[in-house]
């Protein structure tokens, strides 16, 4: 049976009335949003969003941030997070002076709010991957532990996972879903490279490689790679590139002097060459996926602090010149790519970050900043520069740097700067904002730093 027309009429009208009161009261509801403008900065900079002193959500005057993947069973020194989705996963510690890290703790924070989203223990960690995995932070134990085990955290509740294993583990890396572990008794040459999941960390191969170095020397994140589409295993004077996919050993190469490798995009490796004499860095290789040496003990090496292509047609930089990544061929030079010591006559490499399609440069004498066109090697823009910059991130056509004052956001494609934050504009506590820290960006405008003592969250003003 219908309804008469008033009837109808009267509860259409209360149905619309709630609704709009319902709307009403969620929009009364929503949060206020309390970023504030940063003094001194202009219209275009990011507000301070929210900010997080180590020292008070840990208890103690001198507690500190760390990277994760620094471990915790030595203080490796220096503020730093795992940006995992909407968490920022960080180490925070009382560091002792000596070298060690007093009751560390593995915190998440919310990346939108700062706030405390879990903490759990994280004693004697011999390190961490650097970013994470089904959504995990995957570590390992220290290589005294008594019960030795691959440790995961859940990045949304930090909830703990142990794997137990029983490995000397000296290197973990992830790639995708996949996670990559070095073990062995590298002063046997009895060393292995396993990859599969948190849960089962060998359950797609394990390889053996006739490898070995000093303990001492067995430690640290340029021994595995697995991020630049090749693994690249370096132990002391021994290379070896192998296939993610199977652990098939592809190559093998070995180190003289004091000679260093680093993999590099689109699976290539730079061999830098020194004799231990103390003059620095001879010449350059340019090794490839199947070992083959496309360019050989070139001078000048450069110090990328990123180092991300747009694709494989970028070139790769040595000295002053641009290689073909495919086959070593020469594709230009530049003047811009090198400077002059005045006591060494030797060329350096000036270029600091490869972004795209963009190479940043610096001179350090007259204090200049350059933009290449890297596809044509033409200079594209030059800005007066008074001190260097660590290059963080290249995303969006805007070079986020940060230096001894503060973070500074510039136009890739112009030089123009677009806004300078200081950091003594952020917080009143000197040096609890330092360049050596981190910075993610988190998208839409919206940026997180971290250092020693403070964690901080930007975002655009309302």
């Amino acid at each position: 049976m219908g309804w008469a027309p008033e009837v109808r009429n009267l509860v259409i009208a209360g149905v619309v009335a709630a609704l709009t009161t319902a709307g009403a009261a969620a929009v009364l509801m929503q949060p206020e949003d309390t970023t504030r403008k940063i003094t001194g900065t202009n219209d275009a900079a990011p507000g301070l969003a929210w900010s997080v002193d180590p020292a008070q959500v840990y208890g103690a005057d001198d507690a500190q941030f760390r990277h994760p993947a620094g471990g915790t069973e030595y203080d490796a020194g220096g503020g730093g997070f795992i940006a995992a989705g909407d968490t920022l996963v960080s180490v925070i510690a009382v560091p002792d002076g000596q070298m060690y890290l007093r009751e560390p703790r593995m915190y998440g924070f919310d990346a939108e709010t700062g706030a405390v989203r879990w903490q759990a223990p994280a004693a004697d960690l011999g390190g961490c991957a650097p970013s994470a995995v089904d959504d995990h932070i995957v570590c390992y134990t220290s290589a005294l532990a008594e019960e030795p085990a691959l440790v995961g955290y859940d990045v949304d509740s930090g909830a703990v996972t142990r794997t137990p294993v029983d490995w000397m583990v000296f290197a973990l890396e992830v790639v995708g879903d996949r996670i990559y572990v070095g073990e062995g008794d590298v002063e046997s040459d009895d060393v292995r490279v396993h990859s599969g999941t948190l849960a089962d960390p060998d359950a797609r191969w394990t390889r053996s490689f006739a490898m070995g170095t000093a303990w001492e020397n067995a430690f640290g994140s340029d021994m595995l790679d697995v991020e630049h589409g090749q693994g690249v295993f370096t132990m002391g004077v021994d290379v070896a590139g192998f296939e993610l996919e199977t652990g098939r050993e592809t190559w093998t190469l070995e180190l003289s002097g004091c000679s260093s490798s680093a993999a590099t995009f689109d699976a290539l490796v730079l061999i830098s060459h020194s004799d231990c004499s103390g003059n620095g860095i001879s010449g350059v290789d340019v090794v490839d996926r199947t070992g083959r040496t496309l360019v050989a003990d070139m001078p000048g090496p450069h110090s990328l602090l990123r180092d991300e292509p747009a694709d494989s047609s970028i070139p790769v930089l040595i000295g002053d010149t641009a290689y073909d990544r495919s086959d070593g061929s020469v594709l230009w030079t530049s003047p811009d790519l090198v400077y002059h010591a005045q006591d060494d006559p030797g060329a350096r490499g000036a270029a600091i970050a490869v972004l795209g399609d963009i190479a940043l440069v610096f001179e350090p004498f007259d204090r200049v900043l350059s933009g290449l066109d890297l596809r044509t090697g033409q200079r594209l823009w030059q800005t007066d520069s008074e001190q260097p910059a660590a290059v963080r991130s290249g995303e969006g056509g805007i070079a986020l740097l940060t230096d001894y004052d503060g973070l500074r956001a510039i136009d890739l494609s112009s030089g123009d700067g677009l806004w300078d934050t200081p950091f003594d504009a952020i917080v009143d506590e000197p040096h609890a904002l330092l360049d050596n820290g981190e910075l993610v960006v988190l998208g839409e405008g919206r940026y997180a730093f971290v250092s020693g003592r403070m964690m901080i969250g930007l975002r655009p003003l309302p």
